[in-house]
């Protein structure tokens, strides 16, 4: 197993280490070789396929300064901050997908530190029955990915307000139950520090070092520009639909909105409002238009709102229909 270390080590964004396991992937694979490479960050992190709103607290991200990051793995929800690590290993190809030999080397390495870590369910490591660690992986024609967290100090209140959706009956509950679920490893270390866990963590599972050249890490940073735009954090998202209540002047108004990968397939107005003209010309003018406030506002110029509708202000409307769209925090 081969380190990969880079000059800016610890010092970089989520967008940085998916676009280094990406060109670690498509360039430096070869037959038998596998790498490994620890990384921290400060954010949420969202499964490729999960629906922002479902899965964390939109609002608490934007209030505390948290940034949210969208990995092109499945799995769900994580917070990372400075008090634990994220690790990677990328494999060559083989005819089935396991992770476990490469779990074990993350549980070998524990022993060492007379920890025993065991395995649970299909991606998770515990430690006296408490979730630890828990992991996602991809499979492409180039090999395997597999990454994951690992707890030593997080803040475990702020992990679960960031990822609990903005309910506080949720959220009161969600950090007991959590509490029993899942435990940091710092106090039973020894004294043993985050930058020492990682050098063991290191040390013990590889074997030697690829330390990535300046022209490389050039190549990398060009590579995350796709992981940190919009279009990929918060518009690349699966079907889902999203509903928009208010009463506004005109009456009281329900959009319901159909929307996959930031397009709006279908929407549907209801409401108590008079209308004058069928609502579908509204509905039809944005259909297949992307759910961002500079094409919806070019479409709805196409049509004189006011005039199908009684009494409505087209900027308050323009407003609610606007209210669904992520701001980035």
């Amino acid at each position: 197993m081969i380190l990969v270390k880079h000059k800016n080590q610890g010092n970089l964004k989520a967008y940085f280490y998916f676009a280094l396991e990406e060109y670690i992937m498509k360039n430096l694979l070869e037959e038998g070789k596998s790498f490994f490479f620890t990384w921290k960050i400060k954010g949420v992190v969202v499964g490729k396929h999960q629906v922002l709103e479902n899965e964390v607290n939109i609002d608490y991200l934007k209030e505390n300064n948290i940034e949210l990051f969208r990995r092109p793995t499945g799995g769900g929800a994580i917070y990372a901050d400075e008090n634990n690590t994220m690790f990677s290993f990328i494999v060559n190809k083989d005819k089935k997908m396991n992770f476990r030999p490469y779990l074990q080397l993350v549980i070998d390495a524990m022993k060492k530190l007379n920890l025993e870590i065991t395995f649970s369910g299909r991606n998770d490591l515990l430690y006296e029955d408490k979730k630890i660690s828990g992991v996602a992986y991809l499979q492409n024609k180039y090999g395997f990915l597999i990454h994951g967290t690992y707890m030593y100090d997080v803040d475990i209140e702020t992990m679960i307000r960031a990822i609990t959706p903005n309910d506080e009956k949720l959220i009161s509950k969600g950090i007991d139950s959590v509490r029993n679920r899942v435990a940091n490893l710092k106090e039973a270390l020894n004294g043993l520090t985050l930058s020492e866990l990682i050098e063991h963590l290191e040390n013990e599972i590889t074997t030697s070092v690829y330390e990535l050249s300046d022209e490389e890490e050039k190549i990398i940073f060009e590579m995350a520009k796709k992981y940190e735009k919009r279009s990929w954090r918060f518009d690349k998202q699966p079907p889902h639909t999203k509903v928009l209540k208010k009463r506004i002047k005109g009456g009281m108004f329900n959009i319901m909105l159909d929307l996959r990968y930031g397009i709006i397939e279908n929407i549907k107005i209801s409401g108590d409002f008079f209308n004058i003209q069928p609502v579908s010309l509204i509905e039809n003018k944005l259909k297949n238009t992307s759910y961002n406030e500079k094409a919806i506002r070019e479409k709805l110029k196409e049509i004189k709102l006011e005039s199908i509708i009684v009494d409505l202000e087209k900027e308050e409307f323009m407003e609610l229909l606007l209210s669904g769209i992520i701001k980035a925090s």
